[in-house]
């Protein structure tokens, strides 16, 4: 008999887990299969193509919101050109009520609820032995037995590419929105079996390896020993991805990750909402201030990219209290802060409830709302233009210093961005492709509708973000306009201890001058009277023996403590990257 898990991802650089767990469930039980790995990029053509070559007995496929639509298209075509082939459906969208009735319509044979490592081998041996009183179901978690699904096949696939890994399933908090609350149970897998998969992942190459726990660090012991066998493996080029919950951050939980080499994690802490009459009736237990500190905390080591979530459209949240949510949580001035929008997913309590809060939303995946009783569509299309502007600048570390000079003329940070999507949507490029140039050119021409800007500031500024998030020496014209100067860099070179000016040095030296602001900067030890605070760097920022793993924050003070806000002269190596943001670091020039 001859078994297809087939997989088709939400991006070719993703490479999902349960089609391995399947294959690995299914050789335990001597039960061969082959695993078809396939993106939503792929045509269905492609896809249709690869299956009927295969000519399969039985056809398994995992469906998802991204992939749902394909799915059913396939499992209507492989009915039609091979009947007697079984197809099983698996996956969030075909586990819960309702969600099935469009798979068993357009052809398929069984559907799986839940955990399919137990069921899908004893599906198949009944279907093998013409079984037809085969009944499972069930959508707790399983046994606390770790199965492995990395095998050399999957390892082969991953180089360079985001690796996914559990160590914990389920989750013991009951949110209304999210499909964890639906399964019940919670188990961790032994850290030393973990550590084993780390190990693969990371010899095979994996860019990224991100944790699926769903609360990371639900449980202190079991976070901690996690966290201690990741940091065994910094200078890997690469980095581990966790989903936390920060408000319940212990003081050893915050020790432990403000003292991770810089770059190795990464941190999504979701807030979702501030108010506390939607968090009651979401079910949400977040106590939103200790949350909010305990970020800032981290934030203010430097060395965590750290990732914050909203949702909009959520039950008695209206257009004011999410501003009031979204300024919250912009002030912990989080790397990343993703402006999402609530989806009423099959099987969810908040898509049952749906009457009661008004909700209209979209009858396909991924059944984004349009409006409730507390927001309107059109308020929505605001927010969708915030969520693009904010992308598009913040979360894409391109003008962040920018960003921050801009913000003080502003009543808000909500503000900002609100009046910002108004410009780019008056002027058609709001949804439009953009270049970085012209991104950071409609950015000035925004900034000079704004009252109080100065424009020298406003340049370097602009000048010092273009530089280091682009790693470009050459500084566009419409950024010079106001005063900001391009000086001679092998002069500067010359000037600092440990460097000495080479021909290569003209692709990746820029100084700038004019009114810069000093948050950020390394500094030569050149002598003059500064220092560095925050600094453990192994050498001189620029030179070739820096040890960017203990990369932190930096703050230039002089010996009598004062904090200068701004300096005259930058000088910045596009080769010198921040492991954390990955923009070039700044080094300040006296």
């Amino acid at each position: 008999m001859k078994v297809l898990l087939i997989a088709i991802n939400a991006k070719f650089e993703h490479e999902g887990l349960a089609v391995w767990y399947l294959k690995q469930a299914c050789q335990n039980k001597g039960i061969p299969a082959k695993v078809l790995r396939f993106s939503i990029n792929d045509s269905i053509q492609r896809i249709w193509a690869s299956i009927m070559e295969e000519q399969p007995d039985v056809a398994a496929f995992s469906c998802y919101i991204w992939n749902r639509e394909i799915v059913i298209k396939l499992i209507s075509d492989l009915k039609k050109a091979k009947p007697d082939c079984y197809v099983i459906v698996g996956g969030p969208e075909a586990s819960y009520e309702g969600s099935e009735k469009d798979f068993y319509m357009y052809g398929a044979d069984f559907i799986i609820r839940g955990e399919g490592e137990s069921k899908l081998p004893s599906l198949l041996k009944a279907i093998e032995k013409k079984d037809g009183s085969f009944s499972l179901d069930g959508d707790s978690c399983g046994g606390t037995e770790y199965i492995s699904p990395f095998c050399s096949e999957y390892l082969s696939l991953i180089k360079d590419r985001i690796a996914y890994i559990e160590s914990s399933r389920g989750c013991p908090y009951r949110c209304s929105y999210c499909l964890s609350s639906v399964s019940r149970g919670f188990i961790m897998y032994p850290p030393e079996e973990i550590e084993a998969d780390i190990r693969k992942l990371v010899e095979a190459g994996a860019k990224t390896i991100k944790f699926v726990d769903r609360s990371f660090n639900v449980n202190e012991r079991h976070a901690l020993a996690i966290w201690d066998i990741v940091r065994k493996f910094s200078g890997r080029n690469v980095t581990f991805h966790f989903e936390i919950n920060a408000d319940i951050l212990s003081d050893a939980q915050i020790e432990s990750l403000i003292s991770m080499p810089a770059g190795l994690v990464q941190i999504e802490a979701g807030i979702q909402t501030v108010k506390p009459e939607t968090l009651k009736e979401i079910s949400r237990v977040m106590d939103v201030d200790k949350a909010v500190d305990n970020l800032k905390i981290i934030m203010g080591k430097g060395n965590i990219h750290v990732h914050t979530d909203l949702i909009a459209g959520l039950p008695y949240d209206d257009m004011n209290s999410f501003k009031k949510a979204f300024n919250r949580v912009y002030e912990i001035k989080a790397h990343h802060l993703q402006l999402g929008f609530l989806k009423l997913l099959h099987g969810t309590r908040i898509r049952l409830e749906a009457e009661k809060h008004g909700y209209k939303y979209r009858e396909y995946p991924p059944y984004e709302v349009i409006e409730n009783r507390y927001i309107t569509a059109d308020e929505i299309l605001v927010l969708k233009g915030v969520e693009e502007v904010l992308d598009r600048t913040w979360n894409s570390g391109r003008l962040n210093l920018t960003l921050d000079y801009l913000v003080k003329f502003f009543d808000s940070p909500f503000d900002m961005y609100h009046d910002m999507a108004g410009f780019f949507r008056e002027r058609g490029r709001l949804y439009q492709p953009l270049s970085a140039e012209n991104l950071f050119r409609l950015i000035r021409e925004f900034s000079s509708t704004v009252g109080g800007i100065d424009l020298l500031s406003l340049d370097s500024c602009m000048a010092l973000d273009y530089a280091c998030s682009l790693k470009n020496p050459v500084i566009p014209e419409f950024l010079t306009c106001s005063g900001v100067r391009a000086l001679d860099g092998k002069e500067i070179l010359e000037s600092l201890t440990g460097e000495r000016w080479r021909k290569e040095h003209r692709k990746r030296i820029l100084v700038l001058s004019g009114r810069l602001p000093a948050t950020g900067l390394s500094l030569h030890n050149t002598g003059k009277n500064l220092q560095v605070s925050g600094m453990k760097e192994e050498g001189d920022p620029g030179n070739n023996g820096v040890n960017h793993s203990v990369f932190e924050n930096r703050m230039l003070i002089d010996r009598a403590g004062n904090k200068p806000d701004i300096t005259d002269r930058v000088f910045i190596d596009v080769a010198h990257i921040d492991p954390v943001t990955g923009r070039a670091v700044p080094t300040a020039v006296f």
